[in-house]
């Protein structure tokens, strides 16, 4: 099937009111963002959710429907919400057990303006209005925290979190999600016949490869070493397959050149689906190795995936 048709064949992502971290648009207009700046959990610092006009409303709390989700013993399920109007945000409490607190006083309703801090539960937030320079600040600090400094793949801890968001997303909402895990064969070779300048070139040009070719709410990991991993929503076993087969032939025609001599790679690929078989992320990932450990034991530079399921996600 050419590439093309293949991609027009993976299908859209629904309309459903969620918010995405990490998706700067300081020219589409005043959305706003809230930045977490303070929680008990210290990889959550410095995580932005950007708030589009368009949505409307945003639910926080423990709720699976919730589109800002948290944690913890004082947020109730529909906790409160932020909603648009009259050309602002409105912060409103659903009737919380704990409240809600904007600049430390509880409230029931109160429009938000750049810097008011919000409290639930033991997670503080920064309202930024879109257009202040301190929203750009938080967005580079938080990317530099998510993101491998070699490859601008998100780091090992960032992945694991975007697979789980996206595997609670796919399962709630019965929607295709596949995987993709890929491992670069021989590596240790390309370090010690070649040295580790080159090596971190080619991991670096590796994941550029796969970086132009994944598309905006996809998501490329660095797991460690040489193996990454792709998230995929709203793709089935298919459009993953044939994505992993064009990457595949990408890395196989990359040349480069160290002091003469012509250095070239091979990768080998594990890709599955989610199915109704599978209750967490860590299933999803396991199949995925099984696969890719397959690729590798079948000589590697080797693409293996599942036979297709009826099961469905």
């Amino acid at each position: 099937m050419p590439l093309e048709l293949a991609d027009r064949q993976r299908k859209t992502e629904p309309q459903i009111a969620a918010v995405r971290p990490l998706q700067p648009s300081w020219a589409g207009g005043p959305m706003g963002s809230l930045v977490v700046v303070h929680s008990s959990d210290l990889r959550e610092v410095c995580r932005r959710f950007e708030l589009d006009p368009a949505v409307g409303r945003y639910a926080l709390g423990r709720g699976d429907g919730c589109a800002i989700q948290l944690d913890g013993p004082k947020v109730s399920r529909a906790h409160a919400h932020l909603e648009h109007r009259d050309e602002a945000w409105w912060i409103v409490d659903d009737g919380s057990t704990n409240g809600t607190l904007v600049n430390d006083a509880r409230l029931e309703v109160r429009r938000l303006d750049s810097g008011d801090r919000i409290q639930v539960g033991g997670t503080i937030f920064k309202f930024i209005a879109a257009t202040d320079i301190e929203g750009q600040f938080f967005a580079t600090i938080r990317t530099a925290m998510i993101t491998d400094g070699l490859t601008r793949a998100l780091t090992h801890a960032a992945f694991r979190e975007r697979l789980e968001a996206e595997f609670r997303r796919a399962r709630r909402y019965r929607r295709p999600l596949s995987l993709v895990l890929i491992d670069l064969d021989f590596f240790k070779q390309v370090n010690d016949g070649f040295g580790h300048l080159a090596g971190d070139t080619v991991l670096r040009d590796f994941a550029g490869i796969i970086l132009a070719r994944v598309r905006r709410e996809e998501a490329l990991g660095r797991l460690g070493g040489e193996e990454f991993a792709i998230v995929l929503p709203e793709t089935d076993l298919a459009g993953a397959t044939v994505l992993a087969r064009d990457l595949q032939e990408r890395v196989r025609a990359a040349r480069w050149d160290v002091d003469g001599r012509t250095l070239q790679i091979t990768a080998s690929f594990g890709v599955v689906a989610l199915d109704a078989s599978m209750t967490a992320p860590e299933a999803l990932l396991e199949r995925a190795d099984t696969l890719l450990y397959a690729a590798k034991d079948a000589g590697r530079n080797r693409l293996v995936s599942d036979p297709p399921s009826d099961k469905g996600p």
